[in-house]
């Protein structure tokens, strides 16, 4: 009954059946151009399998696993007036590393029989799932890349998810924030998995404003629920659009929930308006109170109807939040435009000294040319430059086998050649990010911009 009220609602604000309203919602297609369907953003089409893949310079002996990205790669012919970047139809690409050997790239679709996860692809419990948020259910991924026909969590998710679960390393569990207006309009929920892989405890939160949860953030004792100005619009979504939309009337605001407990009151905290898709970190200080570390937009989702990058950039920002007085404070770290975070992937609600980031460039012309890495304890940062024509990915960082300290390890990302319209699998040396990386592993295609990915350490029996 709730989605019924959903899709009724949606109608009665676009009031009926008029040409002018079906014009708007569907326009003509190929008539309007949309910068998310051109260049590398654009689909590639050929899904690809490459055997033995050419290795330029060397890769480190103790990587043995699987680097997968997850991204939109619409198959059909979208109409570019309404095409949002964040709708595509979700594409892995993926590549198998064994004893310092590229053994293979492949490209799939992720299968659900519906509208496809197309943001994160995450391991838990020796599961590998494609996620995203809205309402979406995780779709199980094998070390093929192959979709599996099995329900998430051993069956026991009873809500849809997340696209940026937080793994807490002292406990095993998974926690994520999550939402689906089309069957809640009045709660979005907090999902812990236990470390055995199956849903521990969800819990009802009521947020009327219906604000966009792409992320979250956890600490030792809190759960931090990031409610912000880009609301749920009926507007755009009567007319076809993607249907969130910057809302001046809102109070943005982010809230601590008792992670331990099962209250479902939540401590507020106002802000000035804002946008986050990513936060670094979150951590508690030797006084209680909470520093949240994220990429904040000024503006967004206003002008620009068909993705993040037309309006204002994503830029290293710091909240802190005095638990005691109920007041927040915020301070730029930075001035260079920046997203796709990463950081160790144990240190979750911990303390974290480092912090890698995609430099994405003007805000109206994103190029992804350079790697920032963030000394977040003594405020400095390393830049380097891809060279001419390069266009990088979310960094991944993986650790070490025998860590010594925070950053030892190594940087994965991909990076686009436009002089020759295919990409490489690169990898850096993350304490020496400007001697250039260690390892290019040259890819068939090119793997368009997309959004996240991760490292699945695996044994050789994965191959």
């Amino acid at each position: 009954m709730k989605r019924r009220r959903f899709l009724i609602g949606s109608g009665m604000v676009v009031g009926g059946g008029s040409a002018a309203w079906a014009f708007d919602r569907y326009g003509i297609p190929g008539t309007h151009s949309n910068p998310y369907l051109e260049g590398n953003f654009a689909p590639v089409r050929e899904i690809v399998s490459a055997d033995r893949l050419k290795v330029t310079g060397v890769i480190p002996k103790e990587l043995t696993g699987l680097y997968v990205r997850n991204g939109p790669n619409p198959m059909g012919s979208p109409n570019a007036k309404k095409y949002h970047w964040f709708q595509g139809t979700g594409m892995l690409h993926g590549i198998r590393i064994e004893e310092g050997k590229a053994l293979w790239y492949k490209n799939r679709l992720v299968q659900s029989g519906g509208f496809t996860p197309n943001t994160h692809i995450i391991s838990h419990a020796n599961k590998i799932y494609a996620v995203n948020e809205a309402g979406g259910r995780p779709v199980e991924i094998d070390t093929k890349l192959d979709s599996q026909d099995s329900q998430p969590f051993q069956g026991t998710l009873r809500t849809g998810f997340s696209a940026h679960p937080k793994l807490d390393s002292i406990t095993g569990e998974l926690h994520a924030m999550c939402y689906d207006y089309a069957s809640d309009m009045d709660n979005v929920h907090h999902v812990v998995v236990a470390g055995d892989g199956r849903v521990k405890s969800t819990r009802a939160i009521p947020l009327p404003s219906r604000s966009m949860l792409h992320e979250c953030a956890i600490t030792e004792n809190y759960v931090l629920i990031l409610d912000l100005s880009i609301l749920f619009s009926f507007y755009k979504l009567g007319r076809g659009y993607f249907p969130f939309s910057w809302n001046d009337e809102h109070q943005a605001r982010i809230g601590l929930l008792d992670r331990h407990g099962s209250s479902s009151d939540v401590k507020w905290f106002d802000i000035d308006p804002c946008y986050i898709f990513h936060t670094v970190n979150a951590h508690e200080d030797a006084q209680g109170n909470v520093v949240l570390d994220a990429m904040r937009y000024q503006r967004l989702f206003d002008d620009d109807w068909n993705g993040p990058f037309g309006e204002h950039p994503a830029l290293l920002t710091r909240w802190s939040l005095n638990v005691s007085r109920g007041t927040a404070e915020e301070q730029q770290l930075d001035d260079i435009p920046t997203e796709f975070p990463r950081i160790h992937p144990d240190l979750a609600g911990q303390f974290n000294r480092y912090g890698y980031c995609l430099g994405v460039g003007a805000a109206k012309n994103p190029d992804f040319g350079r790697i920032i890495k963030y000394d977040l304890a003594n405020g400095s940062s390393e830049v380097v430059e891809l060279g001419v024509e390069k266009m990088a990915a979310e960094p991944v960082f993986i650790p070490t086998e025998n860590q010594e300290s925070e950053d030892e390890g190594y940087l994965m990302t991909y990076v686009y050649d436009k002089t020759v319209d295919k990409s490489e699998l690169v990898i850096f040396n993350a304490q020496d990010l400007k001697s250039g990386p260690i390892a290019k592993i040259g890819l068939p295609q090119r793997v368009p911009f997309g959004f996240h990915g991760s490292w699945i350490e695996g044994e050789k029996t994965l191959a």
